[in-house]
């Protein structure tokens, strides 16, 4: 369904806009029992893996850059499971052929899928115009 990937990419261009507001009314209209749920984050968080990765990842590297993203965490690190995290990077790396990267819980896979993708989006000076391509590869790939 067209709407539930437009919204969950309405969802995602809040957060990478800052707008906190926007992002909590937005996340709240969407479903989690919902079977489409997350395709289209897990679409823009793939591109976005790939443009931070161009030449991919051994799994020490993923590793080590899991570890650094989890140190720099103010608050929240708790919240995360590196080894899930090292397995969701790899699946978003390999076009989703990795297997195994999705948490048991497909709300934490969102969450993850979103935090990491607005840290490659700061780290890649994805400005607003990169930052709505993205978005719009991320759509037709779902």
């Amino acid at each position: 369904m067209t709407t539930v990937r437009t919204s969950e990419l309405d969802v995602l261009g809040a957060l990478l806009a800052f707008d906190f507001i926007g992002f909590a009314q937005k996340s709240a209209t969407l479903d989690p029992t919902d079977p489409q749920y997350g395709q289209a984050v897990g679409a823009a968080f793939g591109l976005a893996a790939r443009r931070r990765f161009p030449q991919g990842a051994t799994a020490p590297e993923i590793g080590g850059y899991v570890a650094e993203f989890l140190g720099s965490l103010e608050a929240g690190a708790e919240d995360f499971d590196a080894a899930a995290l090292e397995r969701l990077v790899a699946d978003g790396l390999s076009g989703g052929t990795a297997g195994g990267g999705e948490h048991l819980d497909p709300e934490r896979t969102m969450q993850a899928r979103l935090v990491l993708t607005l840290r490659w989006v700061r780290e890649l000076g994805l400005g607003p115009d990169g930052q709505r391509e993205l978005l719009a590869e991320a759509l037709p790939a779902v």
